[in-house]
Parts: C-alpha cells; structure tokens; sequence
C-alpha cells in the first residue's frame, strides 16, 4: 500500500496559491475561483480554503508576513524583466490584510466551512455545458421552441428522412439494375438532406442554450499573463 503524501501546511497553501494565481491580478482571481469550484479539486487548493476559513473565523493569525513576501518576491521579478527601474512592492498591514483576504472569501463564494458554494450543482452544472442540452432549458418550453427552431432545417430534415427511408425501402424491393442505382442515389441524397438539417437544429438548440459555444478558448498561461 502505497503512503499518501502529507497535507499542504496552511502557509505554504497561501504562499502557493498566491504565487500561482492571485500575483497575476483580475485573470489569476478567475482561475483560482475555477480551480476552487473544480470538480477535482487540487489538494493545495482545499488546504488553503480551509485556511483561509480559519484565518477569518480568527482560530488562525493573519499571515501578513506571507503575503508581503509574495508582494516583494513579485516586485523583484517586474524589476528584473523592466528596464531596470526598481518596482515598489506593496506592503499590507494585519488589518489590510484581513480586509483582502475577506474580499477574496466573497469573490470565491466559499461557504463559512470553506467549501465551495453549491459543490453538487456546480458539478451538475459543468456537465450540462458539457454535453448538447438537447432536451430541456428553464422556463417555457414552448416559447423555447419558437425561439431556436428553424423551420426549413426541420422540413429538410423530415424531407430527408422519407426520402432516404422510402428509397431505400424500395431499393431492397426492386431488381431493375439501372432503377437501384437511381434509388440508391436517392437514398444517399436523402441521408445527406437529413444529416444537414438534423446538423443545423442541433447548433441551434446548443447556441440557444449556451450562446458561447463552440466559441474558441480565452484561456491564457501563466506565461502570457506575466
């Protein structure tokens, strides 16, 4: 039985995860709020909500030095890659400190025991913009309907289908060689019309649902953030 490595302690939990997302300001904030309400959560990530938990019910000192250590450890590196001119770290006081870290509580919607607000339908949540959402949306869904369906996608669609389901149909009944060539052809054409309006009712229902879909990523590296 292989042993399980040891829990991240508090401190270096913050240090982390002040080094790899809170250093790089608004798109470092996103990614660590993402990473907390993750479906597999990072062991570094839990042992600093807990943290952070800790530290704003008071059972926990305010690591302020920690924090001035990340401000100054950023400052020097903006000093080494600028042009030389020195970069002034930010430098918070206990009671500043708390105050940032409080502010960091709300913007992660972390519930008081330092869980992620809503775990379960978060995880539901991120497997419904997983899949194609074809069956249900919220509110009326008659009104839904009228609002994505596409009237000639669907008699494309229905076109396609009888025509490649009665020429095949017939294809099997009949002998004449130069008559099943001609229906074959038919029943070819009629799966293409049906899989060109089936294709377009189903973007539209998914961009009806999710109007981001399909929309390529935003995502950056720790890199590009720099």
């Amino acid at each position: 039985m292989t042993e399980q490595p040891p829990p991240a302690p508090p401190a270096h939990a913050l240090a982390v995860v002040m080094r790899d997302y809170l250093s790089y300001g608004e798109s470092g904030m996103a990614d660590l709020k993402e990473a907390v309400h993750s479906v597999r959560q990072k062991p570094v990530i839990g042992a600093f909500c807990r943290h952070l938990r800790q530290i704003l019910a008071g059972t926990a000192p305010v690591p302020t030095d920690v924090i001035n250590k990340e401000f100054q450890r950023r400052a020097d590196e903006e000093t080494a890659l600028g042009d030389g001119t020195p970069v002034e770290p930010v430098h918070y006081d206990d009671q500043q400190a708390y105050e940032a870290l409080a502010d960091l509580w709300e913007y992660l919607d972390l519930t008081p025991e330092g869980e992620p607000e809503g775990a379960v339908t978060s995880a539901k949540t991120a497997v419904r913009n997983r899949r194609s959402q074809l069956l249900w949306v919220d509110g009326d869904p008659v009104e839904a309907l009228k609002t994505w369906m596409s009237w000639r996608s669907l008699a494309l669609f229905g076109a396609g289908t009888v025509l490649c389901t009665g020429g095949w149909a017939a294809y099997q009944r009949i002998d004449a060689t130069l008559l099943r060539s001609l229906l074959l052809l038919l029943t070819l054409a009629g799966f293409v019309m049906a899989s060109v309006g089936g294709g377009a009712l189903w973007l539209r229902r998914v961009r009806y649902v999710n109007p981001d879909a399909f929309l390529p990523s935003e995502r950056k590296t720790k890199e590009e953030r720099r």
